[in-house]
């Protein structure tokens, strides 16, 4: 069966009913970040960090020690952040990828009428899979399933029509999916889902997805350790909920994420059950319509693409799913990455999205004509944000923005191209600031707004269990830390610079003596170690060379599917108007 084409919009323009698709998700995405769009500020909670401009040195790259998660993203910030601000960038990605998944979804159900578009679009950014990952701060995760239900399509038209300009949309894609390992995987994978079983489109695809995954596997195979993480933390970041239904009913209504502050209350209710009720039948009855309009083979791929890491993460929420798990990670480099498996949920949400906006349109037809039928979109369309009416109070804490204190720059503007390690104490990852929501915690902004080899504690606090970290060096200050003073035992580890958080609750049981005081501030100091052994500028060698070459190889992928995209655009653009100017 030939999938339906999408209708082309009429030259005349949008009517009221394009522009109501449109704005449906978009509407929806500013309500969940809309403290972000009237404070002034930068965002600074949890995982979501943005600094005013994110310098460039190892770290960005992926040359340090820890595993190279942020990479290329943190590549891709900093050179944004040297044309706007941080806090600007934050207002335009935010709405911008939310509202995004909303059309991509949109585009996906165009066969089925106005009414699916919204019910499916609103549904894919209004659910639990994405509150509580916006909750997390993990944004660049959302990126990876914005990119989904774009890179799909554009890979099956591929597939069956191979079309070059197909490819490079597919590409293009792929590649703001893989700004993170865990897209780059996702990415990959719906690659070889979407072009299977056609080798001759599966291959120049697949190729240029593994091109795009080159930064972050250079920086991990060139990196110390191999960077095996410590199989703790799958326990700890394993599907969970505070709700009495458990996390498979949790994982069912697309919720389940580890992290109980972020976990919307409602899904400790009834309204948990009623939201994975709502998956399944949307799943049901929307998959039958989809074939109608997909085709079997196309709809197959989409049901594998969602199944099969949604079923790891299902796995995962079971004793001997964690026990694999446990092993794989103890002793693979890199399968640290699969100890947070509800994340893999990213290409179920389109799937259940597009489903949910199929069974919509379905249901609405079965309304008889009349007045009935308006109350009845109103109600599909909105049934999502009925379903999970808290979301916002799970999103706003994260998104508002915060005024970072002048002490914090001024110890930036110190440091800035300052060998020597820097040290951020009291010792830990997260921690709470005065001057940012009470109770809220965040990642330190030291890694990011500092131009310096900034290590912090890399082992995290969930729940009562300790996660250790990945970081050799990170482990030895901390061990340092615990037998002495700063002063005494970190000039021998190579760290030159100390930044205390003075308004951090154990400040004051940190012993100082013989840090010499630079920068004095109410809510940042910064000390220089005496004496310290700093490491000659340079040292990273071959592996730099390793890794910036495969940046480049990256950028080179992702630049020419973009403009390869937009000249066959333009080309059939012209042809399209030269044929009207010939009628």
């Amino acid at each position: 069966m030939v999938p339906t084409p999408i209708p082309q919009r009429r030259r005349g323009g949008r009517d009221w009913q394009d522009w109501l698709v449109l704005l449906w998700p978009a509407a929806l995405a500013v309500v969940l970040v809309a403290p972000l769009l009237v404070r002034p500020g930068h965002p600074l909670a949890r995982d979501l960090v943005f600094v005013p401009r994110q310098p460039f040195n190892d770290a960005t790259w992926g040359l340090g020690e820890v595993a190279p998660r942020a990479v290329p993203l943190d590549s891709v910030v900093a050179a944004l952040t040297h044309v706007v601000d941080g806090g600007v960038l934050a207002r335009i990605v935010l709405p911008l990828l939310l509202a995004l998944l909303g059309w991509g979804v949109a585009r996906l159900l165009a066969p089925l009428g106005r009414l699916a578009q919204l019910a499916g679009s609103g549904f894919a950014v209004w659910n639990a899979y994405v509150v509580e990952r916006l909750a997390l701060g993990q944004w660049a995760l959302l990126l990876a399933c914005t990119a989904l239900p774009w890179l799909v399509a554009a890979a099956m038209r591929w597939r069956r029509e191979g079309r070059a300009v197909d490819l490079a949309a597919a590409v293009g894609w792929s590649a703001l999916a893989s700004l993170t390992p865990t897209g780059g995987l996702l990415a990959v994978g719906a690659l070889v889902v979407a072009t299977a079983p056609r080798t001759t489109r599966l291959a120049p695809a697949v190729l240029a997805g593994l091109a795009l995954q080159a930064p972050w596997v250079a920086a991990a195979l060139t990196g110390p350790g191999g960077h095996v993480s410590d199989g703790a933390g799958v326990a700890a970041f394993a599907p969970d909920t505070g709700s009495r239904f458990g996390p498979l009913v949790a994982m069912l209504g697309l919720g389940g994420i580890w992290d109980g502050y972020s976990e919307p209350a409602s899904r400790t209710t009834g309204l948990a059950l009623v939201a994975a009720a709502v998956v399944v039948l949307a799943l049901v009855a929307g998959l039958r319509g989809l074939r109608w309009h997909w085709g079997s083979g196309d709809t197959v791929r989409w049901v594998v693409l969602a199944a099969a890491p949604a079923a790891v993460a299902f796995a995962a929420a079971t004793g001997g799913g964690q026990d694999l798990l446990v092993d794989l990670v103890d002793t693979v480099p890199g399968a640290g990455l699969l100890r947070d498996t509800q994340k893999l949920l990213a290409p179920a949400v389109v799937l259940v999205s597009v489903a949910f906006g199929a069974a919509a349109a379905r249901l609405w037809r079965a309304v008889p004509v009349g007045d009935a039928r308006p109350v009845a979109a109103l109600v599909l369309a909105a049934l999502p944000v009925v379903v999970l009416p808290d979301a916002t109070l799970q999103t706003w804490p994260t998104v508002s923005p915060v005024r970072f204190p002048a002490d914090l720059t001024r110890v930036a503007d110190r440091l800035a191209g300052e060998p020597g390690v820097v040290v951020t104490l009291p010792w830990r990852a997260y921690r709470a600031y005065d001057w940012t929501r009470p109770g809220q915690t965040a990642s330190d902004p030291a890694v990011r707004m500092f131009d310096a080899d900034v290590v912090t504690s890399d082992s995290l606090q969930v729940g009562q269990v300790l996660v250790p970290g990945e970081s050799t060096l990170a482990a030895q200050i901390g061990q340092a830390l615990e037998a002495g003073p700063p002063a005494e035992v970190l000039p021998g580890l190579g760290v030159a610079w100390v930044v205390v958080y003075p308004d951090d609750r154990e400040a004051g049981q940190l012993d100082l003596t013989g840090l010499e005081p630079v920068v004095e501030g109410e809510h940042a100091a910064l000390y220089r170690v005496p004496d310290a052994v700093v490491s000659p500028s340079g040292e990273q060698g071959s592996r730099a060379l390793a890794v910036w070459a495969a940046h480049l190889l990256a950028l080179l992928v992702a630049t020419a599917a973009v403009g390869a995209r937009v000249a066959t655009r333009k080309s059939a653009r012209r042809e399209r108007d030269a044929d009207l100017r010939v009628m």
